[in-house]
């Protein structure tokens, strides 16, 4: 088994966000791990007016989960690359994230106003059951980390 593409699966689907709840019925929603929404803060001076990630985890048959990225008030008309930044059975964040996973590309408005999301599929997660640490961080064109979150423990079932 591949210990590094299983830990990458893992971190595509570690998180998760917030509409997936309603594709599944409640009887199919995480009895431990519902949703999280997780403030993004700017890193230095970066301008930002508000921002989350929303993860929620369906668990449904089709989508594991669904996480959704949005900024407000951030740099007009400009583009983040989102990672996910995953701490394998490390719930406290501790250290740097052994894997990091490109996600999707934000992409401001004139008003610095952007949303984007994924899905996961339940197959993505597979063998990678417990308790993780999970941050996301936001990229400039540069590759300078603009915008983060505080980490969050994901439990995978």
């Amino acid at each position: 088994m591949n210990t590094s593409r299983n830990a990458k699966r893992v971190a595509l689907g570690c998180a998760t966000l917030a509409t997936a709840a309603a594709l599944a019925s409640p009887a199919l929603a995480d009895q431990v791990f519902h949703s999280e929404h997780v403030e993004l803060a700017a890193v230095g001076s970066a301008p930002l007016r508000s921002g989350f990630v929303e993860d929620i985890k369906a668990e449904g048959p089709r989508i594991y989960a669904h996480e959704i990225f949005v900024l407000n008030g951030a740099l007009a008309n400009a583009n983040y690359r989102v990672t996910r930044d995953f701490f394998y059975q490390d719930p406290q964040c501790r250290g740097t994230a052994p894997f990091h996973d490109d996600l999707t590309t934000l992409s401001t408005n004139a008003a610095g106003n952007a949303q984007a999301d994924i899905f996961v599929e339940p197959g993505q997660i597979t063998g990678f059951e417990g308790i993780h640490g999970v941050g996301w961080t936001l990229h400039d064109a540069a590759g300078a980390a603009v915008y983060r979150t505080a980490c969050v423990a994901v439990t995978l079932d």
